[in-house]
């Protein structure tokens, strides 16, 4: 939380202070997992495997409030391999996600940089994918509308 001071100076000194809310967040998922495979080379094997339903991420998102309904926003989140620490997303520290933005209650949010798409965002919430347990395992056969974010 901000603290911003305003003072008037006269006969008498008055001060009050307002308050801004903001909030940074940081956030992951870690889906990693041991899967046996009953003929691989002529053998069975055991193996670790990631990212099985949901891809390993961390990130952080931020709030800043600047009055009168507007608000500043960010979000930067980068995809990694939790088996050997090796960045996805081609190699991007951000790949996944890096934008900031406004936000308005009057006139909605604007953002640039990189970011999701509206099927996913959107459409993928209100469909069986988004709101069953398990979230994306449950796309369309091909997920040709990416309402699994797939692509």
């Amino acid at each position: 939380m901000k603290n911003l001071l305003a003072c008037s100076f006269g006969i008498l000194s008055i001060c009050h202070v307002a308050h801004a809310q903001s909030s940074v967040s940081i956030y992951g998922i870690i889906d990693d997992g041991l899967t046996w495979s009953s003929n691989q080379g002529g053998h069975s094997a055991w193996q670790m495997q990631g990212s099985i339903s949901q891809g390993n991420r961390w990130g952080m998102k931020g709030v800043e409030d600047l009055g009168g309904g507007t608000s500043a926003l960010f979000r930067l989140e980068s995809g990694f391999n939790v088996n050997n620490g090796a960045l996805s997303q081609g190699g991007r520290e951000f790949g996944r996600l890096a934008y900031v933005g406004l936000s308005n209650d009057r006139y909605g949010t604007l953002t640039l940089g990189r970011q999701g798409e509206a099927i996913g965002d959107y459409i993928g919430a209100l469909s069986a994918n988004g709101t069953l347990p398990g979230g994306i395992l449950f796309p369309h056969p091909g997920d040709l509308d990416n309402n699994g974010i797939d692509f």
